[in-house]
């Protein structure tokens, strides 16, 4: 999330003559300290506050609410996912599919409570933003490995965690006490077999082609790009392009599969685009921008301001003013409090007074020269 401005700027007013904008960093992420008071934070954990262990019994949901002693009667609802106990499992809400696989990418939600707590000590809703993390590479403590790992799409489940497979006999800080036994309520939203990546090329030649292959595989690569774009940004693009370029071969048999490739190729194409902006290969970005245009022509999917943003940057570096102007008319409309785009604006009028500076000097020149040729004849 991307620091805001405090009021909303005029785009004539910065290129006729600039503007002042003052940058409000309430939203932004860095201002939030992991102790904050923020009153939007606390009322979030409050509405995820364990009321058993408040002894309130008027709670009518019995999936969140346990009478008594909460672990201990917890406990007798769940069944052991390994042998000794470590970590146990009770389902509140079924899912579908498969259990993530391997190095897959997964995104939950969760709330994580100590016993007689009533407020969680983490909780993603009250981040409002949810967890992701890999499968089985060390990316979380233990138990919450385990627990996702057993978990189905769209599951919703409580595990109890024992402090070998949590935060072990020290705790963690203020927030988890010493050799604690700890609950997590979690949700399953989305998992992506990063793994496929992998396995595609030991596929048969025949299931190489298949949709659901190719898919797979594509998404794979996004995920590894996204990685990669952290450490090495013309790796992340090759990564990009190589996904796209499968993609857009691929054989569909219905409408259905259709709808998968196109939004997955508009979220290669963002990626692509953003990569080459960043990279400073405007012509390239320029590419990858058309061709998310002649995706979205006449099928009124709003773009994110990010394209316009991208796109006309790439625009202002080959020297087509104009139509960056128009670009980030677009992206201003989408997002007018956003900085980025605010200081491109300026960028951009400064580029374009520049520019016809230099026009004028070489017109006098030119009509300098046209004098002098006159008097010699």
């Amino acid at each position: 999330m991307m620091a805001k401005l405090s009021e909303g700027i005029s785009i004539q007013q910065l290129i006729d003559g600039g503007a002042e904008f003052e940058v409000d960093l309430g939203n932004s992420e860095n201002s939030i300290k992991e102790d904050s008071d923020n009153e939007d934070i606390q009322e979030t954990l409050l509405k995820f506050s364990n009321m058993s262990c408040l002894g309130d019994t008027d709670i009518a949901d019995e999936d969140n609410y346990i009478e008594g002693e909460p672990f201990e009667i917890i406990a007798k609802e769940m069944t052991d996912l390994i042998p000794d106990g470590g970590v146990k499992k009770r389902v509140l809400r079924e899912g579908y599919g498969e259990t993530p696989a391997d190095l897959a990418v997964v995104k939950v939600d969760y709330n994580a409570y100590v016993e007689y707590e009533a407020q969680p000590f983490d909780s993603t809703y009250a981040r409002r933003r949810k967890h992701e993390f890999i499968i089985n590479n060390c990316d979380v403590i233990e138990g919450l490995d385990i627990a996702v790992r057993s978990m189905k799409l769209t599951e919703k489940s409580q595990f109890l965690i024992k402090p070998e497979y949590a935060y072990g006999a020290m705790g963690c800080l203020v927030r988890v006490p010493k050799n604690a036994t700890v609950l997590f309520e979690i949700e399953l939203h989305e998992i992506v077999d990063s793994g496929a990546a992998l396995s595609y090329n030991k596929l048969p030649e025949e299931k190489k082609n298949e949709f659901n292959e190719v898919y797979k595989y594509c998404l794979a690569l996004c995920v590894r790009a996204k990685e990669k774009f952290k450490r090495d940004i013309r790796m992340a693009v090759k990564e990009y392009n190589t996904a796209a370029g499968k993609l857009e071969c691929v054989q569909m048999k219905d409408y259905s599969e259709q709808e998968k490739q196109q939004d997955l190729l508009l979220r290669l194409y963002t990626n692509i685009l953003v990569c080459y902006t960043k990279l400073e290969e405007p012509k390239r970005g320029c590419n990858a921008a058309n061709r998310i245009f002649e995706m979205t022509k006449g099928i009124g999917i709003k773009l994110p301001a990010k394209v316009y943003y991208s796109n006309a940057k790439c625009l202002r570096m080959l020297g087509e003013y104009q139509q960056a102007r128009k670009k980030l008319e677009l992206a201003h409309r989408r997002e007018p409090k956003n900085p980025e785009i605010a200081q491109e604006l300026l960028t951009l009028s400064k580029a374009m007074e520049e520019h016809k500076k230099k026009e004028h000097s070489l017109a006098k020149a030119f009509v300098t020269e046209l004098g002098t040729d006159a008097k010699l004849k």
